[in-house]
């Protein structure tokens, strides 16, 4: 007797349990699900409305129609990918895309694909687990409607009630539409989140010529870089520290001449020969500052990008930025030291960013956020200025994405007329 005694025990508790996690899962899973509904509405609508552009493309008023309408699928494939993410955890999927988007990317194509999808089987799957979930109650209120609807008792919603014993059977009925839609909600949400990670995420072949391709840009970029950053240091020891030794040079010549000739000059021309080479050790000091800042070296990111701040013409405020959650850094408790390299993109990031707000935006002020972990640093640059910031025109934009490319960090610009203009970057920290 004890054995089926055990079994029914075991059975009762994974009922249990089972029914525990459905409830509990199932509020998010009917608002993914909602969300899809409302999202394969408007994939429907789009998907026309991309057949006509495509239609017309033969005759050419499609053409230029048709890469606004990509990035825009683009766009809102994107969501559904870090949807579809959020609702299956794991790692976020890397986006498929190249640089640019056209109808030969293979990304594309399964956009297309999946916009079909969801449009017609995905709005299908969505409704009808959601139809579940109305009936649930709509059957569970009958009595109320019952009797808050008088004049309705022969056809409330779904169902005709017409006595109270059928709106209370109604009731209990809506018992079991209630537990079969607790048992279908999280199952078709992750239904629909799998199947649009499977036609969202490129294939591991082309992730991997993809990847390849990122590898050999970034590298390329890097180069550039290093060859950009060695001229720029043979252009400052020419026309600074190598400026002032040559005029060291030239005066020592001169009050050389002068203790021979006039000798009462000579102190005068020491004087100015110090002042010279005090000029020569100064530009030799912002060189190495250049490279590789001492105060970075010696106290680590956080009080160097808090140096950087106090010497910035407009005023700027440092932040840890807790977005990352627990363990996010503060400038007054010292983080955790990152990779030397890492660190010094992210100080010359800050740096650069700095020197634009005060050269172009026209700001009152400026915030810089901080966040350092083991796995990537992370620095967001704001400002109160006019904004309209764009890569080039003198802004170091572009340099600044090579370096953080060089790490396989990201860079992101926000900067619409008018303001604010926000820069994030993130570099990662491991291998």
């Amino acid at each position: 007797m004890r054995a089926p005694r055990i079994a029914a025990s075991t059975v009762r508790s994974a009922v249990r349990s089972a029914a525990r996690s459905a409830v509990r899962r199932s509020p998010a899973a009917a608002g993914h699900l909602l969300l899809c509904l409302g999202t394969g509405a408007a994939a429907l609508v789009g998907l026309c409305l991309l057949l006509v552009v495509l239609a017309l493309c033969p005759v050419g008023p499609g053409l230029p129609l048709l890469p606004p309408a990509l990035r825009l699928l683009r766009r809102f494939a994107e969501f559904h990918r870090r949807r579809a993410g959020r609702r299956l955890g794991g790692d976020r999927p890397r986006s498929p895309y190249r640089d640019r988007t056209s109808l030969r990317d293979p990304a594309v194509r399964k956009d297309l694909v999946w916009l079909l999808a969801h449009a017609t089987a995905g709005t299908a799957l969505s409704a009808a687990a959601l139809t579940l979930c109305s009936h649930a109650v709509n059957w569970l209120t009958a009595p109320v409607w019952w009797r808050l609807l008088p004049d309705e008792r022969g056809s409330i919603i779904l169902l005709t009630v017409d006595s109270w014993p059928v709106a209370v059977a109604a009731a209990v009925g809506g018992v079991g539409y209630t537990v079969v839609a607790l048992a279908v909600l999280a199952p078709a949400a992750d239904l629909h989140a799998r199947a649009s990670r499977r036609l969202l995420v490129a294939r591991p072949r082309a992730s991997l010529a993809r990847r390849v391709q990122e590898l050999t840009t970034t590298r390329s970029e890097a180069l550039d870089a290093h060859a950009a950053e060695l001229r720029r240091i043979e252009r400052d020891l020419h026309d600074g520290a190598q400026a002032n030794l040559v005029a060291v040079s030239l005066r020592l010549g001169m009050i050389r001449r002068a203790l021979d000739q006039r000798p009462e000059q000579a102190a005068a021309l020491v004087d100015s020969t110090q002042l010279v080479a005090e000029q020569a050790l100064e530009s030799l000091r912002a060189l190495v500052r250049g490279i590789h800042p001492p105060l970075l070296a010696d106290r680590g990111l956080a009080e160097a990008v808090l140096s950087l701040a106090a010497r910035c013409a407009v005023p700027t405020r440092v932040e840890p930025d807790t977005g990352g959650g627990r363990g996010a850094p503060s400038p007054v408790d010292p983080p955790p030291r990152a990779p030397v390299a890492a660190e010094a993109a992210a100080y010359f990031v800050v740096s650069e960013a700095l020197a634009n707000v005060a050269r172009h935006s026209g700001a009152r002020g400026a915030l810089v956020r901080l966040r350092i972990t083991a796995a990537a640093i992370a620095v967001r640059v704001e400002d109160d200025g006019r904004g309209g910031a764009v890569e080039g025109a003198g802004s170091g934009l572009p340099g600044l994405r090579r370096r953080v490319a060089a790490f396989d960090g990201t860079t992101r610009l926000s900067s619409p007329p008018g303001g604010p203009t926000i820069l994030e970057v993130e570099i990662p920290c491991g291998s």
